[in-house]
């Protein structure tokens, strides 16, 4: 028996997922060469190929004598393909694409030898023009079948979106990903995020771009119950979970390592609340510290194996950061590097349908440019390395800081202060943020737009303000609204009664 066929058959005979995935791509009777995994193949795939589940072997055979075609071969095949333990499923897809070639590789030489049948029987040779026009057919079948699951008329697009269209539930909100909610603003501006769209986001250090795809990875795994692959080259898996833990707790990490958290009734009802809602999302979300092996590749069959375990072909991709990812050519020139893994990721996100965010450091004309100082504000061409990203991106994403109205944050408190309305020595450090969305590829929503976010640092958090009024004038509505949140959720604390640093109530 063929290793790779029987290690086939036996995968999509034991792993339903295996099976379905088979069928996306590609497998079909007619790619095996023996007349029993021909038929054993297409029994499988006609009758548990949708929504049936498949019955043990000794079932299969039974069915295959009540339908009157078992041979003793039938049975040893059934037989010895129940032993086989199923390949993962980077392997399957491989195995498929195998023997794909072989048969095409096969057909040519058949073609082959045709063509010398035809030049050694001069006798009877049919006509040349028909002879050729024959040859010239068959090759065009081998070239249609290797590309057969590429490339397909607009036709399957349009029986797909007319069937979409007719099942849609009226007056309902559609995203056309997956929900990042409660971060509404960002959801409705990207329609969530998207299968097959390659996100970036550049800023300067220390401005809160890992928090910030830390909050939506785990937005994502929480929404959707889908795995979500989070990697960094920058930070420690342990750090990493600290930073989500204490986003979901309002415990700052540092609190969360050296503070006997149990006796501290306070500290307790928070830590719990946040391990309840962590928990409803920790089997989705993967921290991986990200090594020189991990190449996109690398990614990619990671991807296909967690996606393998799952029973699903959905998943979500974080790479953190874009300008770390090794590449397995060593380039002395690093634009040349990050054009590679930046063009590397867009190719990942068609490939496996899923998004993949990206995120990028500036550089040192980047930086200067998000300072105080500066009248004009970084875009995607200040990444280190180059501008390229933006080119390749479908989204394009630029997170500064807005010194104005972090200004009259610190204001507004210092004077709260000064009146005795809060208490000066429990004031958290904060920014207040302005996320740019330069590129939105078949945007929702049009024209500039720009989403504020509040940072907590202590607690590496990052809560969503609104959308901001790039013509607005005076933001003082504004920054009242931000210190009654901030006073409601107690990151400040009023003067009166006997509040501690880390009476917080839930976030908004």
């Amino acid at each position: 028996m063929d290793e790779i066929a029987i290690k086939l058959i036996g995968s999509i005979l034991k792993d339903k997922f295996l099976l379905l995935s088979s069928i996306k791509n590609g497998l079909e009777k007619d790619l095996f060469t023996a007349y029993e995994e021909k038929i054993l193949v297409g029994y499988i795939l006609k009758k548990y190929g949708k929504k049936e589940e498949i019955p043990e072997p000794t079932l299969i055979k039974t069915e295959f004598e009540e339908s009157g075609i078992y041979t003793t071969n039938l049975g040893k095949l059934v037989d010895k393909a129940a032993t086989i333990t199923p390949l993962n499923l980077e392997s399957l897809v491989l195995y498929i694409d195998i023997l794909k070639k072989r048969k095409s590789e096969e057909r040519l030489m058949s073609i082959g030898k045709h063509i010398e049948s035809y030049i050694k029987e001069r006798e009877q040779k049919k006509d040349l023009t028909e002879f050729t026009g024959e040859i010239i057919n068959e090759v065009h079948d081998i070239m249609r079948k290797r590309v057969k699951k590429r490339l397909s008329p607009v036709r399957t697009q349009l029986i797909m979106f007319s069937s979409e269209v007719e099942s849609r539930e009226s007056n309902k909100n559609f995203i056309l990903g997956y929900s990042l909610e409660p971060f509404r603003c960002l959801n409705e501006t990207l329609s969530g995020a998207r299968p097959g769209f390659y996100y970036a986001l550049a800023g300067a250090p220390r401005r809160g771009k890992t928090n910030l795809m830390l909050r939506v990875a785990s937005y994502i795994a929480s929404n959707e119950h889908i795995p979500v692959l989070f990697y960094s080259w920058e930070q420690t898996s342990r750090v990493l979970f600290l930073r989500i833990f204490s986003q979901e707790t309002l415990i700052p990490p540092y609190v969360l390592e050296t503070t006997n958290i149990i006796s501290n009734s306070e500290l307790k009802e928070r830590f719990n609340r946040g391990y309840a809602k962590t928990e409803s999302y920790m089997n989705y979300l993967y921290l991986v510290e990200g090594r020189r092996e991990d190449t996109i590749n690398r990614i990619k069959s990671h991807a296909f194996s967690v996606m393998q375990e799952a029973n699903t072909d959905k998943i979500v991709i974080f790479v953190d950061y874009l300008q770390k990812v090794p590449t397995p050519i060593l380039y002395q020139d690093l634009a040349q590097q990050v054009d590679d893994v930046s063009g590397g990721l867009a190719s990942l996100s068609m490939e496996l349908k899923c998004p993949v965010f990206a995120v990028s450091s500036f550089d040192k004309e980047g930086c200067r440019l998000d300072s105080k100082k500066s009248t004009t504000r970084p875009t995607m061409f200040n990444c280190t390395g180059g501008g390229d990203i933006e080119y390749d991106s479908d989204v394009a994403l630029i997170l500064t800081k807005d010194f104005q109205d972090t200004a009259a944050l610190h204001e507004k408190i210092d004077n709260a202060a000064k009146e005795g309305r809060i208490n000066p020595t429990q004031i958290p450090h904060f920014e207040i943020l302005n996320l740019y969305v330069d590129k939105n590829r078949d945007a929702p929503l049009g024209g500039d737009i720009i989403i504020q976010y509040l940072f907590l640092i202590e607690d590496n958090n990052l809560v969503e303000i609104e959308y901001k009024d790039i013509e607005e004038e005076y933001t003082y509505a504004k920054i009242s609204k931000i210190f009654e949140w901030m006073m409601d959720n107690r990151y400040l604390m009023p003067m009166q009664g006997d509040a501690t640093k880390y009476e917080k109530g839930e976030e908004k």
